[in-house]
């Protein structure tokens, strides 16, 4: 809700698109960032202790923000207090992935992971409709509002719940044992996911204007998270197997998922290809967290989990300025051939890990 409230409130109130992305892509990359630095704090130092004060950074940090944009503050206090909102905003999504792996076995890993990435389908769906709806409702700066309340209900449930996962310091040695070829690669994998969902959000929106349905994407935007959440609930009732096998197969059927995107005319066959794209989306991320609960120490899961979100964003943002690039100089149409293109890169990591003798290291 963040990144998109951070638009409306900002363009409603200053006038001015560019401060509005500056300031929502600064939160962004930002969070990307400060991911896996909190999820290290939180290891050490325990949910209740980290991330319980990571939330009044961000919200001070929020309220800041607020009020900067309610006075027409100088565009660089505006993007510095987005930055900072970024920062310190809890990972509220790798709290719960904890929280999930003390309470079910190794069996059940794919189940609850498909659940989670469910609820996260859920929450795109419902996040921007939100955010839209209040701005258009009330005024451009309740969803911001809204957000920040949200994070502080979700932070503070989260934390209060019994069983806190055991914090403390890890041994060098085993800091380092969940650095490893695979995990390079699912990074790499999870990083090519966001460049598809970075370069999906443009060209839904440019192409659709470019067709003459400019609205039509508030249609396709759900469909395709709809599509999504289908293909979790869906990977959830298969139930395990080998994770790393898993998650390579993972990175195939993105692709083939994402072929019929960038072909094919007209508003019908874009929008089913859009919707067809989605069913990529939750397999690859409910596999790569999977398989970092498999092969990570309890003691830095948190971490993982957070280098996993930091990567997605990562790649979110890459894809979306190196799309919105191509829009402008080839069209909407040409530049959806790029999405496809961002979906073969994880599957040419897979390959290469293949083909460099990449071993089943969850074992």
């Amino acid at each position: 809700m963040v990144p998109v409230g951070l638009v409306f409130a900002v363009e409603a109130i200053t006038g001015s698109y560019g401060l509005a992305g500056s300031a929502s892509a600064g939160f962004s990359l930002a969070g990307a960032v400060a991911k896996p630095i909190g999820g290290r704090l939180v290891d050490r130092y325990g949910q209740r202790l980290a991330a319980r004060a990571l939330l009044v950074a961000f919200v001070g940090c929020a309220v800041g923000l607020l009020m900067a944009i309610r006075v027409v503050a100088a565009p660089g206090v505006i993007v510095l207090l987005s930055v900072a909102a970024g920062l310190t905003a809890p990972n509220v999504g790798a709290l719960t992935r904890v929280r999930w792996s003390r309470l079910t076995g190794a069996d059940d890993m794919p189940r609850w992971q498909a659940l989670e990435s469910a609820n996260d389908e859920i929450n795109f769906i419902v996040g921007p409709t939100a955010v839209a709806a209040m701005a258009a409702w009330f005024t451009a700066s309740a969803s911001l509002v809204a957000a920040t309340v949200l994070a502080a209900v979700g932070t503070l449930g989260v934390t209060s719940l019994p069983g806190e996962p055991r914090s403390g310091r890890v041994s060098r040695r085993r800091a380092r044992t969940w650095i490893r070829p695979i995990h390079l690669a699912v990074l790499g994998s999870v990083g090519g996911l966001g460049m598809v969902l970075g370069g999906m959000s443009v060209t839904v929106i440019a192409y659709t204007a470019e067709l003459g349905y400019p609205a039509w994407s508030a249609v396709i935007f759900p469909l395709n998270a709809g599509a999504s959440l289908v293909a979790a609930l869906v990977l959830g009732r298969i139930g395990p197997g080998d994770l790393v096998s898993q998650q390579r197969r993972a990175t195939f059927w993105l692709l083939l998922v994402l072929l019929p995107y960038g072909f094919g005319d007209g508003i019908g066959w874009f929008t089913a290809a859009a919707m067809v794209a989605g069913l990529g989306t939750s397999p690859s991320l409910i596999q790569a967290n999977s398989l970092a609960v498999a092969t990570i120490p309890a003691e830095r899961r948190t971490e993982a989990f957070s280098w996993i979100a930091a990567a997605a964003g990562i790649g979110i943002a890459a894809g979306s300025a190196i799309t919105g690039l191509l829009v402008d100089e080839i069209g909407a149409d040409a530049a959806r051939l790029s999405v496809t293109a961002f979906g073969a890169c994880p599957a040419a990591i897979t390959v290469a890990m293949i083909l460099t003798g990449g071993r089943k290291e969850h074992r």
